[in-house]
């Protein structure tokens, strides 16, 4: 039965998403474009403080700013020591893994190339591509009217500036349950950051603080109240946007529908994270290898994205490069408007996904009745 509902769910998702897409395009348009441009705005931002830091700090500029390019994140700036002054450097690769709380391996390569494969299901990173969250609410509105509309053409007619002038009436709503989401979800990491700032104020704890801060039963526990967040607050864009709620009652909603079903919750929205992950890992590394063969400074990256290591892209592999120097400012826009072009396509995947689980509660509650 529960193989029944998940495979009927998929088909659901697909269906839609595969009938509706310039729909959907549609509507995130005009966030979409905001969000890349900002990311792109944000990536020389850092470019330029990185250079400020280096010439303030390490006036024999003993590092530099490099491209590092992966293929689930994109590229970023990051700091590396000259490849002369690497005396560390060996021919042994650097593996490290672990199995709790959280599956994961890594393998750093002579030459700055690394082969990582972890389980988890962040959609967003911390960019301003999180701005993409706000679509959710339009979209779960498109996905409702066209699940639940009396007659096919009430569908056919729906259009972009019909959702985002109804989402419009709760934008308030929307940005602040948005923003109040982010901030709770992410609850852990403020504990996180707070033990870290209690081991440097209080030095007479800071031996048993710090054990505390490296301690991964503190990670795994961490790990879990992101998880129970995410999970039990997950379906606030259909009941900000379906019901007449404010933004604690929103979340209220969303608790009491989820409820009682919040493994089947987890499972679902693992595996679908997963999928998520594995796509744009796949979809990015076959653009950068499709750069490479035009572009001189990417050659690290084909040389990085070989066929065995890019098959295990479909098993959720990442693979991460840091390249000798920045890359030119045409290649880094483009790589991250690819990578803000996928994470864009993957956001109508979780508001068709959150706004069926929304009307399985809402009818399963019915029925209880």
């Amino acid at each position: 039965m529960a193989d029944n509902q998940r495979a009927n769910l998929a088909r659901t998702i697909f269906t839609q998403y595969r009938d509706n897409f310039g729909l959907f395009w549609r509507i995130m348009f005009p966030i979409a474009i905001i969000a890349i441009v900002l990311e792109v705005v944000v990536f020389f931002l850092s470019v330029t403080r990185f250079e400020k830091y280096i010439d303030g700090t390490f006036r024999e500029n003993v590092y530099t700013a490099v491209s590092n390019v992966n293929t689930i994140r994109g590229v970023h700036p990051t700091l590396s020591l000259p490849k002369k002054d690497a005396s560390a450097e060996t021919s042994d690769p650097d593996v490290s893994w672990g199995i709790l709380p959280i599956p994961y391996f890594t393998a750093t390569e002579r030459g700055g190339i690394t082969w990582l494969w972890g389980l988890n299901f962040r959609s967003f990173d911390y960019s301003p591509l999180i701005l993409l969250l706000l679509t959710l609410c339009p979209l779960s509105l498109a996905v409702a009217r066209i699940s639940r509309g009396s007659t096919s053409e009430a569908s056919v007619s729906l259009t972009a500036r019909d959702v985002w002038r109804q989402t419009g009436r709760k934008f308030f709503g929307v940005l602040g349950a948005s923003l109040f989401f982010v901030l709770i979800t992410d609850v852990g990491t403020y504990l996180y950051l707070a033990i870290l700032w209690l081991v440097q104020a209080y030095r007479p704890l800071h031996d048993s603080l710090s054990d505390l801060v490296l301690s991964p039963y503190l990670f795994g526990i961490l790990v879990l109240l992101r998880c129970y967040f995410l999970v039990t607050l997950s379906l606030y864009n259909p009941c900000l946007i379906l019901e007449p709620n404010g933004i604690i009652g929103v979340f209220r909603r969303s608790h009491t529908l989820v409820s009682g079903a919040r493994l089947r919750f987890f499972g679902v929205y693992l595996l679908t994270g997963w999928i998520a992950s594995v796509m744009t890992s796949v979809v990015l590394g076959a653009v950068l290898l499709a750069f490479s063969v035009f572009i001189p400074d990417l050659a690290e990256v084909r040389d990085a994205l070989s066929p065995l290591r890019f098959l295990t892209l479909f098993i959720g592999g990442d693979i991460e490069v840091v390249l000798p120097e920045l890359l030119s400012v045409p290649v880094t826009v483009a790589i991250l408007i690819v990578k803000g072009l996928i994470a864009t396509f993957l956001v109508p995947i979780w508001a068709i996904l959150t706004t069926h689980l929304y009307f399985e509660g809402v009818d399963g509650m019915k029925e209880a009745v």
